[in-house]
């Protein structure tokens, strides 16, 4: 069976954060070793962690350093970990028992993968009742791959950038990789820390790099509450746009990609434009009206661009 190492990066979140460690204690299968980043927390996050410790008997390290956003401090977790496989974790999300189990079946069953993810649904106060990723995603994304196997488990392959550009539904708490495929691909890059986004950056060197496969079974859940770190959707997909747009010059991705990255940059313009009209914010809509030109929108859309061009030029009484 696999080995595994678990990263995690946490902030401020000594209330919640050893519920999160209870999950990954309770594996069937258990992990090795669990690093959590301390991302510059200023409440309790160190006692919490020692508490716990203490009481588990689980190998911990925990590493306290400047707050540098999420994606910087599991870059450090990550680059801090020492079995070959590693199990990321959101810092107050759930894993079922048998998360790990099935990883490191779904491994002996398709030996030569490297990257993997799960189903995922959600709980917490503002969570969706039954939600289950992979049914509300298009199905006909799953069209280009083998079918699933007797375990529900998939190898969907090598070099599939185009496919998680067009859909991505990796949540980093059903992540595990192989640390040779972290340092292959490039990791974790840190300069999209606080975007709402850097995940996927992340994702796409991932599947780009290695060979993929994904667990149809709900193995893990997200807390969903208030304090998530996240962004409004407008904004979000404007900066998944720029962050692609800055992928391409920064020469990592192939030009065999070119249309797809255009295509992935133009739709993700769309959708912030559509999520800035729904929410009645017309400078977002100027910023992002400015980078792409009418006639490359969708009929309605451009109208929708147009009528906040004029009704910024109204003055408000």
């Amino acid at each position: 069976m696999a080995n595994f190492s678990v990263a995690i990066a946490t902030f401020n979140r000594a209330h919640i954060l050893p519920e999160t460690l209870g999950y990954i204690a309770s594996q069937t299968h258990k992990p090795r070793e669990i690093i959590i980043v301390d991302d510059g927390s200023v409440d309790n996050t160190s006692e919490a962690v020692e508490l716990f410790k203490n009481e588990s008997g689980i190998v911990i390290r925990y590493i306290k350093i400047d707050n540098t956003g999420p994606g910087a401090a599991l870059k450090t977790a990550i680059e801090s970990c020492a079995e070959e496989w590693i199990a990321l974790c959101d810092d107050d999300d759930k894993w079922h028992p048998d998360h790990l189990e099935r990883r490191s079946h779904l491994i002996d069953t398709h030996p030569d993968v490297d990257f993997t993810f799960s189903n995922f649904s959600s709980f917490g106060e503002e969570s969706i009742k039954n939600f289950d990723e992979f049914n509300t995603m298009p199905q006909d994304w799953w069209h280009s791959f083998a079918p699933k196997d007797i375990y529900n488990f998939q190898r969907l392959g090598p070099q599939l950038l185009p496919n998680f550009l067009a859909y991505n539904p990796v949540f980093p708490t059903s992540v595990c990789l192989k640390k040779d495929l972290y340092k292959r691909c490039g990791g974790i890059d840190a300069q999209y820390s606080r975007l709402g986004c850097w995940d996927a950056h992340f994702t796409w060197r991932c599947v780009m790099h290695g060979v993929t496969a994904c667990d149809h079974n709900i193995t893990v859940e997200t807390r969903k509450h208030g304090k998530n770190f996240s962004k409004k959707r407008s904004h979000v997909n404007l900066e998944r746009a720029q962050m692609l747009e800055q992928a391409w010059k920064d020469g990592w991705i192939p030009n065999v990609y070119a249309n797809d990255i255009s295509t992935a940059i133009l739709n993700s313009k769309i959708t912030a434009l559509n999520w800035a009209w729904r929410d009645k914010d017309h400078e977002l809509i100027k910023k992002v009206g400015n980078s792409v030109a009418l006639f490359d929108l969708p009929g309605k859309l451009a109208v929708k661009v147009l009528v906040s061009y004029f009704l910024r030029l109204i003055p408000v009484r």
